[in-house]
């Protein structure tokens, strides 16, 4: 009797007890059947898994433990992100495809180095050796041997458990017994030290956000200070940029000036020997405006630094005739063409100015009566 009460009384503290939470990571090499397995267990079709990239979470309740597994990608290219999520960890699986005899060696250098890392090493694992069902599956000893369990679990005091099973076989209450067993081990011995391990988890989590949040300030320093060496790098180049611009401008200032001065003394020296010509040739005081004109034509073509030379009755019979200009309103009557004679005989005819004949009329039958129309 006073049993029977002793066990009801531990069955209402178990039932009072709050859920423990665990927090489970999934690993291993690519192909090796994670994600089959972790549908088997939460009761999903292991079958048309797709391959894992990143990581997928998984939330069930097992017992009195509400469990959470992260399904790791097992690419060379995400294993770099499984040391992310060791700190959260309470314990680790690791997954292992049986039948592929030649990966054993990188399965064994990965898992020694998620055994050896400081936030996993003293943390329960979980070996399944997944996909005994096909042929030439290695058997539970060669794979202890051949992956050095025992050596690696000892020289990082973990607890270790290996179970051959084959994730496809079946999924829910039919998932592989063994499956099932190394998950409930797992869980039970995370249960006899949670304590200590819950402590280790947080402390682990609150160091690698405090590294995070220190990576993260190094890194806003870093952008920070590139860029602010690019903002002033570009300003230097824009300071520059602009003091050659003056420069050009100030160059080509310079030159249009001296070419405006040689101008300016070139004109001057014409208008000095023009000066001094008309010193030296007498001027009539009664010139005619013929004169004048011709004077005004020839500064201007000095201006206009266009000489024209004189020209030359000897050239002329040398040069071809230039075309005639073209007849117009302003063509003086000098250079028009000639008026136009009428070609032929210039006699005129015997009916000039006289009376034209009267108009003969032809007398035209009608075509009914024959008779003539007059």
């Amino acid at each position: 009797m006073f049993s029977l009460m002793a066990n009801c009384c531990n069955w209402l503290k178990r039932w009072r007890e709050p859920a423990k939470k665990v927090t489970l990571v999934m690993v291993g090499l690519d192909n090796a059947g994670k994600t089959a397995a972790v549908r088997g267990i939460q009761g999903e079709s292991p079958l048309d898994v797709a391959p894992t990239v990143g990581f997928s979470k998984v939330d069930l309740k097992q017992g009195k433990f509400e469990v959470t597994i992260f399904d790791l990608g097992g690419g060379k290219r995400i294993r770099g992100i499984w040391k992310n999520y060791y700190s959260e960890s309470h314990g680790v699986v690791f997954v292992v495809d049986s039948s592929d005899v030649q990966r054993i060696h990188e399965t064994r250098d990965t898992m020694a180095e998620v055994l050896r890392h400081p936030r996993i090493a003293g943390k329960p694992v979980l070996v399944l050796a997944n996909k005994q069902d096909r042929c030439g599956a290695l058997a539970e000893a060669d794979i202890i041997e051949s992956l050095s369990l025992e050596k690696l679990v000892n020289e990082n005091k973990c607890l270790c458990q290996i179970e051959p099973c084959s994730a496809v076989l079946g999924y829910g209450k039919k998932v592989d017994k063994s499956i099932k067993s190394g998950l409930n081990w797992l869980l039970s011995s995370i249960a006899k030290d949670y304590e200590a391990i819950t402590e280790r988890v947080q402390r682990d989590t609150a160091e690698q956000r405090a590294l995070e949040e220190q990576d993260k300030q190094e890194r806003a320093e870093r952008v920070k200070r590139i860029r602010e060496e690019r903002s002033f790098g570009s300003f230097y180049e824009f300071q520059e940029e602009d003091k050659k611009e003056k420069e050009k401008k100030e160059q080509r200032e310079e030159g249009q000036q001296g070419g405006a001065l040689d101008h300016r003394s070139k004109q001057e020296v014409d208008g000095d020997d023009d000066e001094e010509s008309e010193r030296h040739t007498p001027e009539s005081t009664d010139s005619g405006p013929a004169d004048q004109a011709k004077k005004k034509t020839k500064k201007l073509q000095l201006r206009r630094k266009n000489r024209v030379d004189p020209l030359r009755l000897e050239d002329s019979t040398k040069s071809p005739t230039p075309p005639p200009p073209p007849v117009g309103w302003a063509t003086p009557k000098v250079s028009r063409l000639p008026k136009l004679e009428p070609l032929g005989d210039a006699r005129r005819s015997d009916f000039y100015r006289k009376p034209l004949p009267p108009v003969a009329i032809r007398q035209r039958p009608n075509s009914e009566t024959h008779d003539v129309i007059s």
